[in-house]
């Protein structure tokens, strides 16, 4: 399994926003493309690391043989943009803007829609997809849920 997770990115000033999500991410991204030529790599355990569309940071975990190794892939993708926005602030200094930069994990955007991790199960491809989806996807719907990665909200909302 694996475990694909999109950031929420911003930049403030007290209570005043330095720059939009879409300038953070770029800035956020500068010492990937700049090493790589892109801003869609994979990491050294194999996850992939990337600026997706709508401008908001992702990373993917390979797929784990277990939850611990999971866990630890997710870890790593965190510290990696700890130190991303560890550069980005300091970028952003030098070009003189004032102020942090505040990166999240999202599930939640700014108009009330959900999102922001998925799962990722490696499977054979002689598997019957029908009758392993009519199968698996009554447990597998909830999790998120469960595990306070979704949103519920009424219609009034």
């Amino acid at each position: 399994m694996g475990v694909e997770t999109e950031f929420g990115v911003a930049a403030y000033d007290g209570a005043r926003q330095v720059l939009t999500p879409e300038e953070v991410a770029r800035y956020l991204f500068r010492p990937v493309v700049a090493r790589h030529r892109s801003s869609n790599v994979f990491t050294q355990n194999a996850s992939r690391l990337y600026l997706d569309v709508g401008s908001h940071p992702e990373y993917a975990t390979a797929e784990c043989d277990s939850l611990s190794q999971l866990l630890a892939y997710d870890k790593a993708g965190e510290r990696i943009f700890h130190r991303l926005s560890q550069q980005c602030d300091e970028a952003l200094r030098a070009d003189g803007f004032s102020g942090a930069t505040y990166l999240f994990k999202n599930n939640v955007d700014s108009r009330g829609n959900s999102y922001g991790a998925h799962e990722n199960y490696l499977v054979s491809r002689e598997l019957a997809l029908k009758s392993f989806g009519e199968r698996c996807c009554p447990s597998l719907s909830p999790a998120n849920s469960f595990a306070g990665a979704a949103r519920s909200r009424t219609a009034a909302t």
